[in-house]
């Protein structure tokens, strides 16, 4: 389920952020390997972005769609050029040398500093996020 803060900042962007065509969403769900039910298949079946946070971080990008990248672009690109692991999708670009990840295994998000790329891929870089959920009402925090 959607966090409610995460719905009502929505319902004040600007823009068509509903998503237009949840077939098309769930092809790219299936496509990359996450299950329609979990917080991130749900968001991203209702919602299409890019989003941009209040905070001054990076962009988070869309599952599909014409925007480039989208998270199996940006995805299949961190993957050749840092050689993240086949477990994570880049939900944001590496500008900035950083990125965040989401866990396919645990739903967690990572807050990768390409500084200790080659400490994240032996697994001694824990999650910042449990869930895809808490990342949400972190992203979307207005108060900062």
């Amino acid at each position: 389920m959607i966090p409610s803060t995460v719905e009502r900042y929505l319902a004040g962007s600007t823009g068509d952020i509903a998503r237009s065509d949840p077939k098309t969403a769930m092809r790219a769900l299936q496509d990359l390997g996450v299950a329609s039910d979990t917080d991130f298949g749900q968001f991203y079946l209702k919602y299409q972005g890019s989003f941009i946070s209040p905070r001054p971080v990076a962009e988070l990008l869309d599952i599909e769609g014409p925007s480039i990248p989208a998270i199996p672009d940006q995805t299949e690109y961190v993957r050749d050029r840092y050689g993240i692991p086949e477990q994570y999708l880049a939900l944001t670009s590496d500008e900035g040398e950083g990125m965040y990840l989401y866990g396919k295994d645990d739903g967690a998000v990572y807050d990768l500093d390409i500084s200790v790329l080659n400490d994240f891929i032996k697994g001694k870089i824990p999650a910042r996020w449990a869930t895809f959920n808490d990342f949400l009402i972190w992203y979307f925090e207005l108060s900062v």
